[in-house]
């Protein structure tokens, strides 16, 4: 009689049969029923075989030498695929956006968001009275001066200055609406 653990994976299956003590082979585990018994023999000619020298470990599971084997395999794979962890697996990853940001702005939602908010500002722009949207457009983001807008327009660079002033304001609630600004 043969009675393996967890320390004793690798034994082969020789015997006629194996113990195996379940509390000590699935920690926690708390059952009516702690033994299991592998054998290939059916349990009539188990017990016919084997009754006497077994019967403190009844009550008991019976399993055939196929599925002691394929317990035997998932335990092999579970232990490699834990080493196999161990050995591959970064346990700090760099893979975390909010860490470590090589460019917030090359992050394709903020692409696709930031593309959104800009259609919405410059829309609210072009709605501003006395071309004071395409005064602010012109003078912040193309970054041409104020006499240079009054050239193209045709008026005077005081009048361009005074609406661009205007506008700052308009401009800073759009920001804020939009989420923007502060």
């Amino acid at each position: 009689m043969a009675e393996i653990n967890t320390e004793k994976k690798e034994k082969e299956y020789k015997d006629e049969y194996v113990i195996i003590n379940l509390a000590t082979e699935y920690h926690g585990y708390t059952g009516d029923i702690s033994y299991a018994i592998v054998t290939d023999l059916s349990e009539k000619e188990f017990l016919a075989n084997f009754g006497e020298e077994t019967k403190s470990f009844r009550p008991c599971i019976y399993l055939t030498g196929k599925m002691y084997s394929a317990f035997h395999d998932y335990d092999k794979n579970e232990h490699r695929e834990h080493t196999r962890e161990g050995d591959y697996h970064d346990a700090f990853a760099f893979e975390s956006s909010a860490l470590l940001l090589v460019d917030e702005m090359a992050n394709p939602a903020r692409i696709c968001e930031s593309k959104f908010t800009l259609a919405c500002i410059f829309k609210k722009l072009r709605a501003l009275p006395d071309n004071e949207g395409s005064r602010i457009y012109k003078r912040y983001v193309i970054g041409y001066t104020a006499r240079e807008i009054a050239q193209q327009e045709g008026v005077s660079h005081w009048s361009v200055r005074a609406s661009i002033v205007r506008a700052k304001p308009k401009v800073h609630d759009i920001f804020v609406e939009l989420g923007v600004a502060a």
